[in-house]
């Protein structure tokens, strides 16, 4: 344990000879703090921008869809053996047969294609319930011969809620550019001619009932299942089963589970909400590891500002180091002035780091319109977008990790500056 002169002597020469704390030791303090703040606000706001995304993904996207490996449409009869056998699972909360193909629309000569998802009742029920948040015009209510998209697509077909239109399977418009390939072909062109006549697209006409946010419920769209299987020309046929879990994110255990149970027959797969952005989630838990590796480096030349005050301090105390080992100071007390000295900047400068970057947590968005008028630029031109406001995960372990790795290290920088005082010869000492 450290005597009271120890830390007697250790509050002394964090004295400057005129002031209350030397100038360096508010540089070293502010050092720690600037590296605490750093660690605490990049992360949380590093880990706040991963969460959203991983929300849009999982409040967009369905959970899991099980079909056919070869993506053929699949008779309602296997698909329903398949939901028999899903619905009992505690993991899931809902589940139902669906549709899913590409269309092209067109309105007024403008055209556009759609990933479509097709649901029956119950099914579309629940679903749109889910995306209700994005929804920006009209309902979200399907209806036969109706579909919903996303505003993206909504605005290049140039189309609003109640809207007529055209659209066509992609299936038929395929089958249409190979018939086209082989008339061209054709020699006779008398036979040409027929030929062309013959290709045409047959178009279903469908009203627009309303549109979502594309940025945060992707780009599908929405139809009642009979409306997708009359567009597709599916008959009774359906694309698969499609799952909603209780936990998304434990989407690929449950799969892993599914496929052990038997529950996912052999010739099928499934396509999980993590397909859509598991390369962007990869790149962001990425980009984290590294901002993580930036951060630590900023820490350590905090650290090292502890260290030089240190060194500047037995520098100038070399003589009274001198004195005190001439008086029969011990090594351990020695090194426990200077030691004592760093826990002080370390405590200090790490609380001061922890209230700031509370503050800046706090305030973030007021801080970021702040710049943004200071630069030029408008406090409200994002909004009522996604992420017009910077999202914040904190996370207590990782903040408390922080605190004591930041005290650590200013105690480990001050260890080798005070050792070797501590090895000082009085003689050598007093003679400079």
């Amino acid at each position: 344990m450290l005597s009271n002169a120890t830390l007697f002597l250790a509050r002394r020469y964090l004295r400057a000879g005129r002031s209350f704390v030397s100038v360096i030791t508010i540089v070293s303090i502010l050092g720690v703090a600037v590296g605490v703040l750093m660690m605490i606000v990049v992360s949380s706001v590093m880990k706040g921008f991963e969460g959203e995304f991983r929300k849009v993904l999982i409040g967009s996207e369905p959970h899991m869809l099980l079909h056919p490996k070869d993506n053929k449409p699949t008779s309602a009869q296997a698909a329903a053996e398949v939901l028999e056998k899903v619905r009992p699972r505690p993991e899931v909360v809902a589940t139902s047969s669906y549709v899913n193909e590409v269309m092209y629309a067109e309105r007024d000569g403008l055209q556009s294609g759609m990933d479509v998802l097709g649901l029956p009742e119950d099914g579309a029920r629940f679903y749109m319930a889910k995306i209700a948040k994005h929804r920006l015009d009209g309902t979200l209510d399907l209806k036969p011969g109706g579909v919903v998209c996303a505003d993206y697509i909504a605005g290049q077909l140039n189309a609003h809620p109640g809207d007529k239109i055209s659209v066509y399977a992609s299936s038929n418009v395929t089958s249409a550019v190979k018939r086209f390939r082989v008339v061209s072909d054709e020699q006779d062109e008398a036979k040409r001619h027929a030929g062309y006549k013959d290709i045409k697209l047959h178009a279903q006409e469908v009203t627009l009932q309303g549109y979502t946010r594309a940025e945060t419920a992707g780009v599908h769209a929405y139809a009642t299942l009979e409306t997708a299987q009359q567009i597709f020309g599916f008959g009774d046929q359906v694309s698969g089963v499609l799952i909603e879990l209780k936990q998304p994110a434990e989407v690929k255990a449950v799969v892993q589970q599914f496929t052990d149970l038997g529950i996912i027959p052999a010739d099928w797969s499934a396509s999980l909400w993590t397909d859509a952005g598991d390369a962007r989630l990869a790149a962001m838990s990425n980009e984290r590891v590294m901002m993580w590796i930036v951060l630590l480096i900023i820490a350590v030349v905090a650290a090292f500002s502890v260290m030089n005050t240190t060194i500047t301090v037995t520098t100038q105390k070399r003589r009274e180091i001198g004195v005190l080992t001439a008086l029969g100071s011990r090594q351990g007390q020695i090194i426990g002035i200077f030691v004592s000295q760093a826990a002080f900047v370390g405590v200090l400068g790490t609380l001061i780091g922890g209230v700031l970057s509370a503050l800046v947590l706090t305030f973030r968005d007021q801080i970021r319109m702040g710049i943004a008028v200071l630069s030029g630029g408008s406090a409200e031109s994002a909004s009522g977008m996604f992420l017009a406001t910077i999202p914040a995960q904190i996370e207590p372990w990782f903040i408390a990790v922080t605190c004591l790795g930041s005290i650590t290290l200013c105690l480990l920088a001050a260890l080798p500056p005070a050792w070797l005082a501590a090895r000082v010869d009085p003689a050598v000492a007093l003679r400079d």
